[in-house]
């Protein structure tokens, strides 16, 4: 009697270690299967990471040999192409000449990247902005008078190479700066973004605020550029911050970009005088010495970007500035 006791106890010992084996089992091959799926999707990822990143870069060697062309491209030699071609290559190389922005997407293999070339010298540039430029954009983008004297002073304090302070200005030993542990610069500003280290200088003022009215001024600036704004690319409100053109006006400039044609994407786009439109040579210009390329490679939805600003020199274009990284 013991004796079956005892074997029907082993019995159902040995059940509940196959029911738990059984249970247990799935459970390790769900993990398995789980991190193989993980860890392939980590490979793709990261394959699909790196060609972006290549296509990223073919892009900026294909707008470098475009900007090689622009110094030679005629309007008579592009017609001649025409479906020739085929990338747009050679208009792109006609709309870097005359300083027009331009983009293109080119397809290799199963990615793609997607260039855009752009006058770098749209905007204002910070650096050689007078007070009254200033006031002039503070008031446009409707940033309140009380504070345009600290910004203008703080800015003049951040570039000039003393310690002298402006009347409403900030030098490195302000409670600001001590505070944010870093001194004023002494230097030229390297991009519009560096403003927000400034006294004063806030992300409302830079992007905008709309319950407090201010408009943002980021989009109006540069730090490219002798101070002349290129007027085939500029936007609409950086126009607007010079107080000798009116609404009425801006027009004229958009219908003298799109050409004789009155159609924008065609060979004759362009400003090709600025009498044609009544700028001044002190405000204005038609072509660009820097210029911006964006390359955003893609491959199976992931993206990376690299931005560039090459300045047009006798040969090879020289890259000033260089930014790159994923798009999310």
């Amino acid at each position: 009697m013991n004796s079956k006791i005892h074997n029907h106890s082993k019995e159902g010992a040995a059940l509940l270690v196959v029911l738990g084996v059984l249970l247990i089992l799935p459970l390790i091959v769900m993990s398995i299967a789980f991190d193989a799926k993980l860890e392939a999707q980590l490979i793709s990822y990261k394959r699909n990471k790196l060609k972006a990143e290549m296509l990223a870069y073919s892009g900026i060697e294909y707008a470098k040999a475009i900007l090689a062309q622009q110094s030679e491209v005629s309007e008579l030699e592009v017609k001649e192409l025409g479906q020739e071609d085929r990338d747009g290559f050679m208009q792109m190389a006609l709309y870097a000449q005359r300083g027009l922005s331009a983009s293109s997407t080119i397809q290799q293999g199963t990615g793609t990247f997607t260039i855009t070339i752009e006058s770098a010298e749209s905007g204002r540039n910070v650096n050689l902005l007078t007070s009254d430029q200033w006031m002039d954009i503070f008031e446009m983008a409707n940033v309140p008078s009380t504070q345009w004297e600290e910004l203008i002073d703080c800015l003049t304090d951040w570039i000039d190479d003393d310690d002298l302070h402006e009347l409403n200005g900030a030098e490195s030993d302000d409670a600001f700066y001590e505070e944010q542990g870093y001194p004023v610069k002494n230097s030229q500003l390297d991009s519009v973004e560096e403003l927000l280290l400034i006294k004063g200088w806030t992300p409302e003022i830079l992007y905008g605020n709309g319950s407090d009215g201010i408009y943002g001024i980021a989009d109006l600036l540069t730090v490219w550029g002798d101070g002349r704004v290129n007027i085939n690319t500029a936007p609409t409100n950086t126009l607007l911050s010079f107080p000798e053109y009116e609404e009425w006006q801006l027009e004229d400039i958009m219908l003298a970009r799109a050409g004789a044609d009155n159609e924008l994407g065609t060979l004759d786009d362009g400003i090709t005088s600025l009498d044609q439109v009544g700028a001044d040579t002190t405000n204005f210009k038609l072509e660009s010495n820097y210029i911006k390329v964006t390359s955003i490679g893609e491959s199976s939805k992931t993206k990376y970007q690299v931005t560039a600003v090459f300045l047009l020199g006798s040969e090879e274009a020289t890259v000033l500035y260089w930014n790159e990284g994923p798009v999310n």
